[in-house]
Order: structure tokens, then C-alpha cells, then sequence
């Protein structure tokens, strides 16, 4: 455990400064624009009714807006940012001639490479999560003591923001866990092609995809590849969002938002059961099966590398 923890503190280094770009970028700049303006003019579209701009909305739908809007971009940079690092991490170590100095120590292949995939695709996207709702809720702070005063902000449920808050924290990050389950062969996959192939790696994988869904698909008795892609982004998708228990979900009013303050901690945790009952399928252990095979060709690349 003490080398793994010491690999993960190795790639957190070595990708700190981009890293702080994409963790700390979008409640930088709400700040800052905050601090300029006074207060954000947004137009709120809700359920096809047009709402007053942000700025003169109550003080808890502001920050509960804000912790969505910060979280959800956040972490969606971070999920750009795997996207791109993913294929050429594959043979970073071999470019940069660092896989002779890993080889010397007493650290295999598989944890190296472990401790990578690991820091790279769940503890990134995890801490942009947990930045995101804290950014967010900074940049309420900016936006609420600009239009009603400091003392607005200090006097929100707190208690109900945090129970929350702590909710959302937890089904979003099972909910990453499973959803990078699902997307686990297609990225361990691709990964491998471009530790083998290089730059031809990802141009092969997404010429091989096509021709399996315009003309193996075709072809065969019962679609393959196309319904597997779907059923796989699909699955993935359903984990990170949270659906059931959301018709009629509004923030159009204090009332309103503090009435699905109250119930979103229930909500949230008993939607727990249902997405990890989808996940435990199958076709999951196909999806596992996959990324083991992907896992394996790239150990076997760094054995035959080094």
C-alpha cells in the first residue's frame, strides 16, 4: 500500500499544474467575474418557465445552483482531461526514458500501471467533484453578499446544505465508480492500442469500431458492437445521474428549494440500491473481463519495453 500511495503521489506531481487548471478554473473565474460585476446576470429557464436572473433570486436556490453549475463543469473538464491524457499515457514512460528507473525499483509493472489508471480515472474525477460543490459554494458567497448581504448567506439552512452536499458527494462518487466499471474495456482497450501502436492506436480502435458497426453489424444474425457500445455508455451514463424520484424537482423558489433540500438526502441515498442492482449484470462482467484483457497487454508492453 505504502508504494501504491507513493506512485499515486508520483502522478499527482507530475500533472499538478494542469491539474490545479482544471480543479480550480471554473470557481476562479466565477469569482472573479463575481468580484467585478457585483453580481451574475444569468437568465433561469425552469421547466420551460423564464425565472428572474440568478442575481435576484433567494439566497438558497443561488447556492444550490451554483454548487450544480461548479460541480457539474468542473468535472466535466476533469473527464476531458482523462479523455486526452489516457492514450498517450500509455507509453509516456518509455518517451520520457523513465521506465528504466521504474524497472530498477522494486515496483512491478501492474502496480505502476495501477497506481496510474487509478489516480488518472477515479481520484481525479473524485476530487473535481469534491472542488466543484466547494467552489461552488465559495462563489455563492460572492453572488449572495453582492445582491442581499453577508448575513443572508450565514443565515441558510447550513445543516441541510451539508446533509446534501454529503448525499450528492457519495452517489456521485459510487456513481463514478461504477460508470468507469462499465467504460473500463473500452478505455483499458485503447490504451493498450496506443501503448502497441503509438499514435496509430487510437485511429485503429476507431476504425476498428466503425467497421464492426457498419459492416460486422450488418452481417451478423444479431447485432454485436453497436448495441454493446450502447449498452455500455448507457449503463455508464445512468450511474453518474441521479433520475428516479425527480419528476416535478424545481428551485424556482426558497420554498421550493428547501422543500427538495429536505428530501434530496433520502432521494439520493435510496437511489443507491437501484443503480448498483443495474450494475450487477452480466454484461458488467464482460465489460471487467475486457478491461483485463486490456490491463494485460499493457503490462506486457511495459514487460517487453523495458
Amino acid at each position: 500500500m505504502t508504494q501504491f500511495l507513493m506512485l499515486m503521489r508520483r502522478e499527482c506531481m507530475q500533472h499538478r499544474t494542469g491539474w490545479l487548471v482544471v480543479l480550480l478554473a471554473p470557481t476562479l473565474l466565477l469569482l472573479l467575474l463575481g468580484l467585478m460585476d457585483g453580481a451574475w446576470q444569468i437568465n433561469i429557464d425552469n421547466d420551460g418557465v423564464h425565472l428572474p436572473p440568478l442575481s435576484q433570486q433567494p439566497a438558497l436556490v443561488q447556492t444550490c445552483l451554483l454548487v450544480l453549475a461548479v460541480t457539474g463543469v468542473t468535472f466535466g473538464l476533469a473527464l476531458l482531461s482523462v479523455g486526452f491524457q489516457l492514450p498517450g499515457l500509455a507509453w509516456r514512460d518509455q518517451q520520457d526514458h523513465s521506465a528504466e528507473f521504474w524497472s530498477a525499483l522494486p515496483v512491478g509493472h501492474a502496480k505502476s500501471l495501477g497506481a496510474m489508471l487509478f489516480t488518472q480515472v477515479l481520484a481525479l474525477p473524485g476530487l473535481a467533484i469534491a472542488v466543484g460543490m466547494l467552489g461552488g459554494v465559495l462563489a455563492s458567497l460572492v453572488s449572495v453578499s453582492a445582491t442581499l448581504g453577508p448575513l443572508a448567506w450565514l443565515a441558510q439552512p447550513w445543516g441541510l446544505l451539508l446533509a446534501g452536499g454529503a448525499a450528492m458527494l457519495l452517489r456521485l462518487g459510487l456513481g463514478l465508480l461504477v460508470a468507469v466499471a462499465w467504460l473500463s474495456p473500452l478505455l483499458l482497450l485503447t490504451m493498450a492500442a496506443s501503448a502497441w501502436l503509438r499514435r496509430w492506436g487510437v485511429p485503429l480502435v476507431a476504425a476498428v469500431v466503425l467497421a464492426g458497426i457498419w459492416l460486422l453489424d450488418q452481417r451478423l444474425p444479431v447485432p454485436m458492437v453497436g448495441p454493446a457500445l450502447r449498452l455500455v455508455s448507457s449503463q455508464a451514463l445512468q450511474a453518474l445521474l441521479f433520475v428516479s424520484g425527480t419528476e416535478g424537482f424545481s428551485l424556482g423558489s426558497a420554498d421550493a428549494a428547501l422543500s427538495q433540500l429536505r428530501s434530496l438526502p433520502g432521494l439520493l441515498l435510496s437511489d443507491l440500491g437501484p443503480m448498483l442492482g443495474r450494475a450487477l449484470t452480466p454484461g458488467l462482467a464482460l465489460a471487467l473481463a475486457g478491461a483485463a484483457l486490456g490491463f494485460w497487454l499493457l503490462v506486457l508492453r511495459r514487460q517487453r519495453g523495458s
